[in-house]
């Protein structure tokens, strides 16, 4: 899954829960990080993670795979919602996962 698809389970709190169940989430963990294979891109593949896991390292190796922390899911979310003020605002999800990356290079 890229960044762009994830996007409208980070918009829709119905479909958030739905993928922590489709992935096997505990949705007890401290918080669930997303992760992007190999770099921060709208090309890389997301994983999402427990903190458990990854000790919330910045980058984090499994399986041969070496992945970079974006943020937490939650962190995502109060972006969308909150600093970066997307949420209803006629945004396109390529154009919300755009700003998401950009804040995590540039201001993070």
């Amino acid at each position: 899954m890229k960044l762009t698809e994830l996007i409208k389970f980070l918009t829709n709190s119905e479909q958030l829960h739905e993928l922590v169940k489709k992935y096997n989430l505990n949705h007890e963990s401290e918080a669930l990080l997303i992760y992007m294979q190999e770099k921060i891109s709208m090309e890389s593949e997301i994983q999402i993670f427990e903190i458990e896991e990854t000790e919330d390292e910045i980058i984090f190796e499994k399986d041969g795979i070496r992945y970079v922390q974006l943020f937490t899911l939650e962190h995502t979310i109060s972006l969308i919602e909150l600093d970066l003020d997307l949420l209803n605002k006629g945004y396109t999800d390529m154009e919300i996962a755009v700003r998401i990356i950009e804040y995590r290079l540039n201001d993070a």
